[in-house]
This record gives C-alpha cells, structure tokens and sequence, in this order.
C-alpha cells in the first residue's frame, strides 16, 4: 500500500482513474479504481482495454469523479529553455488560445506538453456521454515528475509512448518511445508502464506540484456539477431518512393517542355492554320470528336444503363468509319496523380466480330452486383474492 502520504485528511474518497494511449491508430484504455482513505491509497481494482465499449463501460457504473490521464500521438513533448516566449517558439503562427500546455519547470528548463484543445475535449465528452464527470486531467509524459520523491530506486521511469531518465528527483531527459511489460514495486504496489502515469495524475490532483504548471479552469464546471450531483444525493438521503424518522415518530404519537382514547372510553363501553348484549338478544329473538312468520314456510328442513345446495355447489378456490336467508332490507335497529327482503338469499365470499367464481355460478345456476343470480359486487381485495357480494332469488 502507499500509505506514506502526508497532510491529507479525507475519509473514504473513490475515484476512477483512466488512461487513453493514443499511438497512431491504436487506442489503449486503462482503468484503476482508486480508494484514498485515513492517508492511504488503495488501488481496488484494475482493467485494460482496446476499445471504450460495453464491457469498460461495465467497469463505469460507480457515481465516481474521473481523473484523466492522455499520452500519444496527438501530443508534443518538448525540452525547452525557460525564457520570454517560449510558447510562441514552440507553436510558431498558432493561435495559443487553440493549445493545451501541461509544463514542469526545474530550474532553468521547461519540461513541456502541448495538444491541441480540440483533442482533449473530444475525449472528455466521450466520458460525459457516460454520465461521469472529468475533475481532473493531465497529458503527455512529465506528470510522471509526481513520482520523483517516491521512485528514487529507479534511474528511469516509463508510460506507453514515453521514458523519463531521472536522478537526484530531476529529469535528466525524456524519450518518444514505446514500452511494454514494465513493472515498477512502489512501497510494495506493483504498477506496469500503463498504470505508472495514472499513480501520478492521481498525485497531480490531490498534492499540486508548485513546479508543474497546467490551467484545468476549464474543469471548473465539470467540478462543480459533480458536487452538485454529490451533494443532492446525499441530501436526498437525509430527507429520506427525515421522512421515515417523521412518519415513525407520527405513527407513535398517534398509538399514544388511540390508547389514550380507547382508555376513556374504556369504562363507558363496559357499562353499556349488559344492556347492549340483552338488547341484541331481543332484536335477535324477535328477527327469527319475524323470519318464521313471514316466510310462509311450513317444512322445517326447506332452508336448510338451500344452505346444503349452495355449500355443495362450492369449488375449492371459493370461500363462503355469510349466507343470508331472507336478509333485511336495511340494517336492524332497536325499536324500528323490520323489512324483509321475501325470496332472496345473500351470499358473501371470496374467489381466487376470476374463472373459478364463473364456474360456480353456472353450477348454482343448474340449481331449480334458483330464478336469477345478481352480482352485487366482485373488486380485487388483494393479489390473489377477489370479495364478491351476490344474490339469489328463489
């Protein structure tokens, strides 16, 4: 692990660091998924790409900032003496404004990168496009001077298109050349050619070099969408949490109520219960001789044939709640007229399925007792039940 990073306190930041080599035609892409957490920097996991297609846009999925690394073709490396117009002689007759300019200064030399605007914008949309956000970005081969303090061991240091010959924490000279299978140990990491450059852009954007000099304004935007983005999330988050926590607190404080409610009224139904419980009984008593009376039936067993027909016409996915012979026109109440419904039985249930209840009612239907069959009410209680209200006329 590299862990002897100093003066940093940031408690669990991820990134995604990303490096595109450009050699003429050829695309390379790698990726390392960075953890920097309690001064330590983890490297999660790592990929390699020739394409920026599906299967890297798997390894993209995280909501993390980007740090961009670009080295290649589209890029000019130059050694150049520190001095007034160094830029115009680097470009002679470009317009500046059109330019990227990635520079190390040591001492009397300009160590300098230079792309054109256009180049590096076309790959940051190409990451935008992806709903990621580009908060950082180096090019060409000296951000690798990030890595003098803690790569001494080495007399040269590479990436993809580059090598830098070092000694005593400067560049002594630097190479357009290709490198492949290269692997550095850095406080026991092991880094190839491909991941050595990104280590150091990681280091560019969270310890600045003082001697590198590079305008990433133009991020600025990029920067603050992702904080946005960040700090909406998590408010997002805490009103979530706020909603819960509120609705729990309602949902107690309205049991405390209820209770307390039901407790008032705990003594006022307890003294009405007696006289409730005789009243029910002679409203009870007077309904079945008021059935007896009315329905103009002399055989004891005629309703009782009824109530067996429909209990054996019933299906295995049907269940039967009440069944009322000769209902009520209207609710009962105490010292009121009672109306029958002559001729009619009531049937409440439930059906599992819709094609279950129509069977049923064509056996009912096959009954000879049975004039016509009314569908009250048939609504979905839940998933897999349906509550129907029906009623036969005899």
């Amino acid at each position: 692990m590299i862990s002897k990073l100093k003066n940093i306190s940031i408690k669990g930041h991820r990134y995604y660091v990303i490096g595109i080599s450009n050699n003429g035609n050829v695309l390379e892409y790698q990726l390392l998924e960075i953890l920097f957490k309690n001064n330590e920097l983890i490297i999660e996991s790592r990929f390699f790409s020739n394409n920026f297609d599906e299967l890297f846009k798997e390894k993209l999925t995280k909501d993390y900032p980007v740090i961009l690394h670009v080295e290649g073709s589209n890029i000019i490396n130059k050694q150049v003496e520190n001095k007034a117009g160094y830029r115009n002689d680097l470009i002679f007759k470009a317009d500046l404004n059109e330019f990227h300019f990635f520079e190390y200064h040591q001492k009397e030399q300009v160590f300098i990168s230079v792309t054109r605007k256009q180049n590096i914008d076309t790959i940051i949309k190409q990451i935008s496009d992806i709903n990621l956000y580009v908060i950082h970005l180096s090019f060409g081969s000296f951000v690798m001077a990030n890595l003098l303090p803690i790569i001494k061991e080495y007399d040269e240091i590479a990436s993809p298109n580059y090598i830098l010959e070092i000694t005593n924490n400067e560049i002594l000279s630097f190479k357009n050349e290709q490198t492949i299978n290269k692997v550095y140990v850095i406080n026991g990491d092991r880094l190839n050619e491909r991941e050595l450059p990104l280590l150091a852009s990681f280091f560019d954007y969270k310890f600045p070099n003082p001697v590198i000099d590079f305008d990433t304004g133009f991020l600025t935007e990029n920067s603050n969408e992702f904080k946005f983005k960040k700090l909406f999330k998590i408010a997002g988050i805490f009103a979530l949490i706020f909603f819960f926590v509120s609705l729990l607190a309602s949902h107690f404080l309205m049991d405390f109520y209820l209770n307390a409610l039901a407790e008032k009224k705990s003594e006022y139904v307890l003294a009405q219960q007696t006289i409730d419980e005789v009243n029910a009984l002679k409203d009870e008593k007077k309904l079945k001789e008021k059935i007896l009376q009315t329905s103009g039936i002399s055989n004891k067993s005629f309703i009782t044939k009824y109530v067996a027909d429909i209990g054996n016409s019933v299906l295995s996915d049907i269940t039967l709640n009440t069944i009322e012979v000769i209902p009520p026109q209207k609710k009962i109440k105490p010292r009121e007229k009672i109306n029958f419904k002559i001729g009619i039985i009531t049937i409440k249930g439930e059906a599992t399925n819709d094609t279950a209840f129509n069977n049923w009612l064509k056996k009912l239907e096959d009954l000879l007792w049975i004039q016509k069959i009314d569908i009250d009410d048939y609504t979905q209680q839940t998933k897999k039940t349906n509550a129907f209200i029906i009623k036969i006329k005899i």
